[in-house]
């Protein structure tokens, strides 16, 4: 279906920047500086998110959005792409998923109206795990578009689905959902895509398993694609969904170049809001020419033998993880209601995240025998995130060590060496990074753990041994965490917020 190039650089609208926040109508202005050539103000991008998974977006904001960049002279197609993230039919209600889909199929109607081209060709489905569930959402669009044709006189060309893949059993089995993917197609609607865009998220994965499994998972996912393309003749551009973070990814200035080369077979990555407001547009511009310049290598292969020992080690990195994160729930949980909202969202109930795949992958039986593990629920990945770095615990670094090395112990120095040298090459940055805005003695004033204390002051001691150094953090970081700790414990909402976002503002994203 691609008649025009890849979109290198999507901007999406998650709440993870710590320097403002989003109303609905801030939207619509938001997408038109995204996607404005440089030299017009904007940030030069090529493609645009609009999200609907869990979010409060308006119906119409896919047709506010491309009116407004009609207005300005951006062609569809050939300027930029609108590509919304519709809700889980699983979470939400299908009849919001089908109220999602009319009002892109009207943004399309006022594209091809002045422009000739359609502005929207895909749309994004959350939580894809079996390739029946894209064709069932290809079928409602070719539904709908055909009540578009009778009552609104709409004629368009296809629009795909591009599956969303963010736990970590189905990243090692993407192969198989693409496989999926096209056999129900072809097979119930006699369809054939052309090509495939499919979408690698990393941090439910992080956040489910930790930073070394989930890291470890889309190298995977971008082998098992380039194998799969191979052998079915296809072209195939996976998108990687990433934050600023390491924790999210680590697409940032001081890793750019790394992070091309970890994660090399990428043919778009998603620019957050973090990456976009708490840096300078200088800091985006670099990064997007970062990216560019990897654009056409090819993923790195892993044969059957290190794909096992790969899945192996993330066993144990995801065992060492998940027994402090056990210990925290509760104060990541309390600490999480502080968290400045920058987008407005659905509650926090209905996508909430549990723990229970991670702790069946890893069979160990503390965690499996542990009830409070079980029922554990911790927040999305950027409160998550935003709430340990505001307890001085920089979530990147939880299980890093003691992972390593019972990894080394049980299997072999070399698969350790092998993972940190050649796998994971920017895991040095992720290190050096967090490093900077780690405080033990802040942590000690949320927990009374003394084994979760031990556990985290080991990570912490390999860290510091892997890079070589102890960059400490700055001491006007550590005073907006004690300024954050003290409103917490005052139930000072207001207060707790702005120390948050400052914090996240020095970090270069809220979470």
């Amino acid at each position: 279906m691609l008649g025009y190039p890849v979109p290198l650089a999507m901007a999406t609208q998650h709440p993870d920047s710590a320097s403002r926040g989003f109303d609905a109508p801030d939207e619509v202005e938001e997408a038109l500086r995204d996607l404005l050539p440089v030299e017009r103000g904007g940030l030069g991008l090529d493609e645009k998110m609009i999200d609907y998974e869990g979010k409060l977006t308006p119906y119409h904001q896919v047709q506010w959005v491309v009116e407004e960049l009609l207005r300005h002279g951006l062609l569809p197609g050939e300027d930029f792409l609108v590509t919304p993230r519709i809700p889980s039919e699983r979470l939400e209600e299908p009849e919001r998923q089908v109220m999602v889909l009319w009002g892109i199929l009207v943004a399309n109607k006022k594209a091809i109206e002045k422009t000739g081209q359609e502005a929207v060709r895909y749309i994004i489905n959350p939580m894809s795990s079996t390739g029946y569930e894209i064709y069932v959402v290809q079928r409602r669009i070719i539904k709908m578009q055909r009540l578009a044709e009778e009552e609104l006189g709409l004629h368009s060309g296809r629009i795909e689905v591009i599956p969303l893949v963010e736990d970590f059993e189905s990243l090692l089995h993407v192969d198989k959902i693409l496989e999926g993917m096209k056999n129900a197609l072809l097979n119930h609607l006699g369809i054939h895509y052309s090509s495939y865009r499919v979408l690698l998220g990393k941090s439910d994965t992080a956040l489910a398993y930790g930073h070394l499994t989930s890291s470890l998972s889309l190298v995977y996912a971008l082998s098992r694609i380039r194998k799969w393309a191979e052998e079915n003749n296809a072209r195939v551009y996976p998108i990687l969904g990433v934050g600023a973070l390491p924790f999210r990814g680590h697409l940032a200035p001081d890793a750019a170049a790394q992070f091309r080369n970890q994660y090399r077979g990428y043919r778009t990555v998603t620019i957050q809001s973090g990456l976009r407001y708490d840096h300078s547009p200088e800091d985006v511009a670099y990064v997007v020419k970062t990216l560019q310049e990897g654009l056409h290598e090819e993923p790195r292969l892993l044969d059957d033998t290190v794909e096992k020992r790969l899945t192996l080690a993330a066993r144990v990195f995801t065992r060492e993880y998940l027994y402090p994160v056990v210990r925290l729930v509760d104060a990541i949980g309390f600490v999480a209601k502080f968290v400045p909202r920058r987008r407005a969202r659905l509650s926090h109930g209905q996508y909430s995240r549990s723990l229970e795949a991670s702790i069946a992958f890893t069979g160990d039986p503390g965690l499996l025998s542990n009830p409070k593990a079980r029922r554990a629920r911790l927040p999305r990945a950027i409160k998550f995130s935003a709430s340990l770095y505001t307890m001085g615990l920089p979530p990147a670094l939880i299980g890093l060590g003691r992972g390593l090395r019972a990894a080394a112990k049980e299997y072999g120095e070399d698969i350790v060496e092998d993972i940190v040298e050649n796998i994971l090459p920017m895991l040095r940055q992720d290190i050096e990074f967090d490093l900077k805005f780690l405080s033990i003695e802040v942590l000690r004033s949320y927990v009374d753990d003394d084994k979760l204390l031990r556990m985290v002051e080991e990570d912490v001691e390999y860290a510091k041994s892997y890079v070589g150094s102890d960059p400490g953090a700055d001491e006007d970081y550590v005073e907006l965490l004690i300024e954050a700790r003290d409103a917490i414990a005052k139930g000072l909402k207001r207060e707790a917020e702005a120390a948050i976002a400052k914090a996240g503002a020095l970090r270069g994203s809220l979470g």
